[in-house]
């Protein structure tokens, strides 16, 4: 079912419910275990697991070992200094194939090197990983770096400004201010991300972060009371001044950099002049698919959803 929609940023066509795509992304094999995190008996005897693995976060960064591939490593208790030996000061991630993983925020600079120096390993930046990481890795170490960087952001309530605790396994955060007790909860930020193709071309733009000579798709963050289809049109409109119609749900992916959430589209382009927001992008281009098979250096990480959506583009050679 389609039906049509107009907004301030012209009217569009957009795919029901009925016939969206799920998408080709594998579907993540993490058991989340969410009926257990109330269970502290369970939660103490799951973390004394032998099996059970730790992921130290320090500051964003997860830990690997020194070798040109930079293998990522999880610890057991016996490799933890003894601070970070609880159940209670680690947070529940969940299982994967019968192990339990937990997360460990590694507060210190002095207690991150101690652990190194142990272990023989460094840390590094999850980001520059990506494209060298297997699935289970990449959603266990995200989600660990994810969970530390809100515990960190939230140890006092926003609403009175007292102290906060964790809880249900570090999955929530409650106020100690007894006047107050509000229940402080991860979440992250609604985005959406657009391949925007007219004819046999796709629309692809970088912005000044990007590293040097990548393309790819264009995104932005949903604004507040917004529906996820007039931010697609938004977006788009304001970056590079571009009507689109037509559209599509494709498939999501948790960005947990810090916390985004994008919501992969494609969409029909009503013109192809481009008029460039350069307060969002330093270029934008019309590419064909030759162009795009020729010159693989320009793509984002395979690991990304924007990957992902030029990769479906490419395979639908219009007749």
């Amino acid at each position: 079912m389609m039906w049509g929609m107009s907004t301030r940023y012209g009217s569009y066509r957009r795919i029901g419910l009925s016939t969206m795509k799920r998408g080709s992304m594998e579907v993540h094999g993490l058991d989340r275990s969410s009926l257990h995190r109330s269970d502290q008996s369970w939660i103490n005897k799951t973390f004394n697991d032998e099996r059970a693995r730790i992921i130290p976060v320090h500051d964003m960064t997860v830990l690997c070992d020194n070798s040109q591939e930079c293998n990522t490593l999880y610890l057991t208790h016996k490799d933890l200094p003894e601070s970070l030996v609880s159940a209670d000061s680690s947070i529940f991630l969940g299982m994967y194939d019968g192990i339990p993983y937990f997360a460990a925020d590694v507060g210190s600079h002095d207690v991150a090197s101690m652990i190194c120096r142990q272990t023989n390993t460094v840390f590094r930046d999850l980001r520059s990983m990506i494209s060298l990481l297997h699935s289970r890795d990449w959603e266990l170490l995200s989600l660990a770096c994810f969970m530390t960087y809100w515990h960190a952001r939230n140890r006092y309530c926003g609403k009175c400004g007292h102290e906060t605790k964790s809880s249900e396994a570090g999955h929530v955060r409650i106020c100690q201010n007894e006047a107050c007790g509000e229940n402080h909860f991860p979440s992250m930020d609604p985005a959406i991300i657009v391949l925007v193709s007219h004819g046999e071309r796709c629309l692809l733009g970088r912005s000044k972060g990007f590293r040097k000579g990548i393309y790819s798709t264009l995104a932005g963050f949903v604004e507040p009371g917004e529906a996820i289809e007039d931010a697609v049109a938004r977006e788009i409109k304001e970056e590079v001044g571009i009507d689109i119609d037509t559209i599509e749900y494709q498939q999501s992916q948790p960005w947990l950099f810090p916390k985004s959430l994008m919501l992969g589209f494609t969409a029909s382009a009503k013109e192809e002049k481009i008029i460039i927001d350069e307060n969002e992008l330093e270029d934008a281009r019309w590419f064909t698919r030759e162009e795009v098979r020729s010159n693989p250096h320009i793509l984002p990480s395979s690991a990304s959803i924007a990957y992902k959506l030029i990769m479906g583009w490419l395979s639908k050679e219009e007749s």
